[in-house]
């Protein structure tokens, strides 16, 4: 190649900065046609300008509610962060670039930004020497601006122009895309909200009405038995259906009264580990371990629930599922699409509820099985709704039923600073996730951990899987009993029930506790062994 031939400098960084807008733009086309979360498309879309030409600042602003202010949504490095800190914000129309580009749509340029008198002077950029500022619209609306600032005098070329305003051109149609879903999820749970509210007044009205007629018969029935004993004109036959009338009517008034009054009362929420409260649930109602199935997605936190309650739920809605001829039930847990949510889903293979009952099943006293109170999904749905979460169905006829459930994520919990002191601790249960977890946990703690089925070794405290698959937990306190060990047994447990507690201690169990599901919980549980 002759010297004539070889390209000079100027047109090799031409040619590169070139291939690098080319390279920006795709990177803008392939984010925004897969990211819907603005605060994670926004701060990807600031990081792509900057780095891929070499500018000193980015940052995008939105409209505010008010239509009269656009605030910093995401902005390059440190600066971005503090006025994002700060709640950042310009005037449409008002003296900045930003203001001016929104207000009539167009790129404004300061390729000298001491000579442009609309340029906003940035105490946090003091660097910038030229700045650019492009609308993001679609059609006849205006979202907001991009600002693209570089340290260089007129560092805008048009090519750079073109290719910026393509790139907030593909920016505002995802932002679009994003604020059109959002405005869609608010909607729906605003109606699904409203739904809530209508079926509990509903449950609640009914509630009062169905206790009140299951009482009269009760006071009615007590007359008529002091009048006939007063006589002595006893018929031993109807004095036995009257108390049969009394014993019926108040069984089903507690029943009101466990299902759905005290769901409400008795909320303790801490940390739970979802998919364990679910197995707890299915050991609790009779659920084989062939019959479910149990998935967990990654990074799932931890919800905020009452695990006791949530017990209460779940085994409600597994009852049904066993009742509508389900042979198998599915699990799955992990992140809700919701931020700051944790999202359960139960799928069966049961026969499916009618069309017409789907809108009906949360009242109290409907139910499609004959001699039912229809009380369960009632309960369920008061349960999930003091727990700050939400629960939903769909469902086809032949197809089984889905129910829908989202609880708060639990916050992050940090390791407590305490440590057992030459402590032996054996686990009995299953290789599964929680198990897992808490050999890692007691291991964090300072303590020595190990899990197994069968009494082994000289541990200083055991405890066991009250939803053991393996094995009923009353065959591990029996071996224990055989070994003269049973002292030494703690049941941890998703849900305590007093009956089942009170056969344990009974047994000769040291104690029956809430299982722990933070790092924290195990230390409380330590120092309170």
């Amino acid at each position: 190649m002759s010297n004539y031939d070889m390209p000079n400098e100027n047109e090799l960084r031409y040619v590169e900065r070139r291939a690098r807008l080319l390279h920006a733009a795709n990177q803008v086309g392939r984010q925004v046609t897969s990211i819907l979360e603005l605060n994670e498309l926004l701060p990807k879309m600031v990081d792509i300008i900057c780095d891929a030409y070499g500018f000193y600042y980015a940052g995008v602003f939105l409209i505010d509610e008010t239509g009269k202010w656009a605030v910093l949504r995401a902005g390059r490095g440190a600066a971005g962060a503090v006025m994002i800190a700060q709640g950042h914000k310009l005037e449409v129309g008002g003296q900045s670039m930003i203001g001016w580009a929104m207000m009539y749509r167009q790129a404004r340029i300061a390729l000298d930004v001491g000579e442009d008198r609309v340029h906003f002077r940035n105490p946090l950029l003091p660097h910038t020497r030229s700045e650019i500022a492009l609308p993001l619209a679609v059609g006849e609306k205006v979202l907001g601006a991009v600002t693209v600032q570089s340290i260089e005098e007129r560092a805008f070329s048009e090519e750079d122009v073109l290719t910026l305003q393509t790139m907030a051109d593909h920016l505002a149609v995802a932002i679009h895309n994003a604020q059109a879903i959002k405005a869609l999820e608010r909607a729906n749970q605003q109606l699904l909200q409203a739904k809530t509210y209508e079926a509990l007044t509903a449950a609640t009205t009914q509630a009062i009405h169905w206790i009140g007629n299951k009482a009269l018969p009760i006071t009615s029935t007590v007359e008529r038995m002091k009048a006939d004993l007063t006589s002595g004109d006893i018929d031993r036959e109807s004095l036995l259906e009257d108390l049969q009338l009394i014993e019926d009517s108040a069984r089903l008034i507690v029943e009101v009264k466990e299902n759905l009054l005290g769901p409400v009362r008795e909320q303790q929420p801490r940390p739970a580990m979802l998919d364990d409260v679910a197995r707890a649930a299915a050991a609790q109602v009779g659920i084989l371990p062939d019959q479910l199935k149990v998935d967990v997605m990654r990074r799932t936190p931890l919800a905020l629930a009452d695990t006791t309650q949530l017990v209460r739920v779940l085994g409600n809605l597994f009852i049904n599922a066993l009742e509508a001829q389900a042979t198998h039930l599915t699990i799955t847990v992990g992140p809700a699409k919701e931020a700051g949510f944790v999202a359960l889903d139960i799928h069966d293979n049961g026969k499916g509820i009618p069309p017409e009952m789907l809108n009906n099943i949360w009242a109290a006293f409907v139910s499609t099985k004959p001699g039912h109170t229809g009380l369960g999904l009632t309960a369920c749905l008061h349960v999930i709704n003091q727990l700050h979460g939400r629960i939903s169905v769909s469902s086809q006829l032949g197809s089984g039923a889905t129910f829908h459930i989202l609880l708060p994520a639990a916050p992050d919990h940090h390791l407590p600073d305490v440590t057992a002191e030459d402590m032996n601790i054996l686990l009995i249960d299953d290789d599964d996730r929680w198990a897992a977890f808490a050999l890692d946990a007691l291991k964090s703690l300072g303590v020595s951990a190990a899990r197994s089925l069968q009494p082994e070794g000289t541990p200083d405290l055991i405890l066991v899987d009250e939803a053991l698959e393996a094995m009923p937990v009353t065959a591990v306190i029996e071996s224990f009993k055989a070994a003269n060990r049973v002292h030494q047994l703690v049941v941890i447990t998703a849900a305590l029930k007093v009956d089942r507690v009170t056969a344990y201690l009974q047994a000769g169990v040291r104690n029956a506790v809430l299982k722990p599901y933070t790092v924290d919980e195990f230390g409380d549980l330590l120092t309170r062994r």
